[in-house]
């Protein structure tokens, strides 16, 4: 459903000073997960589409998220109040979200990661496999308290799939900063968290990743034919 108001028009007033120049609308659209949004511009005018899930936040939020999406749509770096109300909203929501899917394979993961390294304090978000997807090998979701897995690691060896849950549970657990229209999630003390991690065998948890991943690709071109991707194994790394 589509639907004006005076919200895309206050947010934009709010972030630049002065009106827009173009048509602003928003709707909300229920086919989007979680609390996602985007942004497309036209030749007459602005639209954003977010979840149907913001039509119950407060007005201060929906300005935040608009405003977020239009320094990125126009490559500005303006911070205001709006916008980290937004960014706060998102982190609090992986304390609120309900807590229903699990596995037993990725919940003996997370255990040993939990109790190796958070001395089995953090509290199990929802953990669930993932298609063989060859862009993420893992992510987690704020606004749903969610790990995924991708499913091309559900044969790999403990250590393996125990670094790529630790990386998810470091997202957990730094959350993320923003800075101007950039977000950033791998922060420094993200990485030096993310080098405590050693594999009993004491292979690199990378190189012994990587290797995984090659194995992986040789199975995939007998079974499914060739994997065309010249850059395969470098393009699953690319979430590290």
């Amino acid at each position: 459903m589509n639907m004006t108001n005076d919200l895309p028009r206050d947010a934009y007033l709010k972030l630049y000073g002065k009106e827009p120049d173009r048509a602003l609308s928003v709707k909300y659209h229920g086919n989007l997960k979680g609390y996602n949004a985007s942004v497309r511009k036209s030749l007459t005018g602005i639209t954003f589409t977010l979840s149907r899930r913001f039509e119950t936040c407060e007005p201060e939020i929906q300005i935040g998220v608009m405003q977020f999406l239009l320094n990125k749509l126009n490559k500005t770096k303006i911070r205001t109040d709006d916008i980290d109300m937004y960014h706060s909203f998102l982190k609090k929501m992986s304390e609120l979200a309900p807590v229903t899917k699990r596995d037993e394979h990725l919940e003996s993961s997370f255990q040993r990661c939990n109790e190796r390294f958070f001395g089995g304090m953090m509290t199990r978000p929802n953990l669930i496999w993932g298609g063989p997807n060859t862009h993420l090998l893992g992510t987690y979701t704020y606004a749903t308290d969610s790990i995924m897995i991708s499913d091309i690691l559900r044969h790999a060896d403990d250590d393996t799939i125990d670094y790529v849950m630790y990386h998810e549970m470091l997202h957990k657990k730094h959350k993320f900063h923003h800075t101007g229209n950039r977000t950033r999630s791998h922060t420094k003390a993200f990485r030096d968290d993310e080098r405590l991690f050693t594999r009993a065998d004491r292979q690199d948890p990378e190189t012994a990743l990587r290797k995984h991943l090659y194995a992986e690709k040789r199975r995939m071109q007998s079974t499914r034919g060739i994997v065309r991707e010249k850059n395969f194994v470098d393009r699953l790394l690319e979430w590290f």
